[in-house]
């Protein structure tokens, strides 16, 4: 785990997230049933709206459920979490620190927290939940937001401990993505592509892991084969510019940099960038 007072005496770079345009109004399918009923039920119903991706819905049936049971952690768990999925960090962030007032040791909060400072481009703040996080207990989603936050921050090798650290637990699509990413923006380019080629043959793999397989292949002078993914899901002009683009990229000097890059270019496009989302997530 890396010294907090070391992290802060690194700039934080540009906020890496995707923020997703709430519905404006909740189907009646999942709004009838919200004027009665308990905070159980709340989060019954609200369970059904974010399952079905209804998260217009799901999101005041949650604060509902908060409203009914205010000392209760479940319905704030719940509504932070789909906050953050949708790129809502700001709100997403004051309920976790609802929580948190409720309970400093809850674990699934701190974690939950830390994601979401990240997404804020907070790493230095982020590193300090996961911090804490750690201290109660560890999981996947931990060691990938450690990853992130050290990718922001410049520090591609701490990064990239942290990712192998939660591969050891659990080789997920997020993880591989996230390691391969990493490696490829700090130039090690043939480990990069062996870890996006794993994740690439997992079930939950799309276009997003194949354009970061795309930039290995193109990192390592393998333009051609970069080429051939990405014409998988893009025309050729789409392919030439996202190509021109990582070779840009790739030349910048500081991983930092790159890392933002690739972020803002993602957060407008289908294809993933370095991100603490959730697993539906590219990263």
């Amino acid at each position: 785990m890396p010294r907090i007072q070391d992290l802060k005496n690194h700039p934080a770079h540009l906020a890496i997230a995707a923020v997703l345009l709430l519905s404006a109004c909740a189907p009646t399918a999942h709004t009838d049933a919200v004027s009665g009923g308990g905070s159980d039920t709340m989060l019954r119903i609200g369970d059904a709206a974010r399952d079905a991706g209804d998260i217009g819905a799901a999101i005041p049936i949650y604060r509902r459920a908060h409203a009914l049971a205010p000392l209760e952690p479940e319905p704030l768990l719940r509504l932070a979490g789909t906050l953050h999925s949708v790129g809502a960090y700001r709100e997403a962030g004051n309920a976790w620190e609802r929580i948190l007032r409720l309970n400093p040791d809850d674990f699934e909060a701190r974690v939950g927290y830390g994601e979401t400072l990240a997404g804020l481009g907070q790493p230095v703040l982020a590193l300090e939940q996961f911090q804490l996080a750690a201290e109660i207990g560890s999981s996947v989603k931990m060691f990938n937001g450690i990853g992130v936050a050290n990718d922001m921050l410049g520090n591609p090798e701490m990064a990239q401990t942290a990712y192998r650290d939660g591969l050891a637990m659990n080789r997920t699509v997020k993880l591989l993505n996230n390691l391969g990413l990493s490696l490829a923006l700090s130039g090690e380019s043939e480990d990069a592509i062996a870890a996006l080629e794993e994740a690439g043959s997992l079930a939950d793999a799309d276009a997003r892991h194949r354009a970061n397989l795309a930039l290995a292949y193109t990192v390592a002078g393998n333009t051609a084969r970069a080429a051939e993914i990405l014409s998988r899901d893009m025309d050729d002009v789409s392919m030439m510019r996202a190509i021109a683009f990582y070779e840009t990229v790739t030349a910048l000097p500081d991983h930092a940099g790159k890392v933002a890059a690739i972020g803002a270019y993602s957060s407008t496009r289908s294809n993933g960038g370095i991100s603490a989302q959730n697993a539906r997530a590219a990263r």
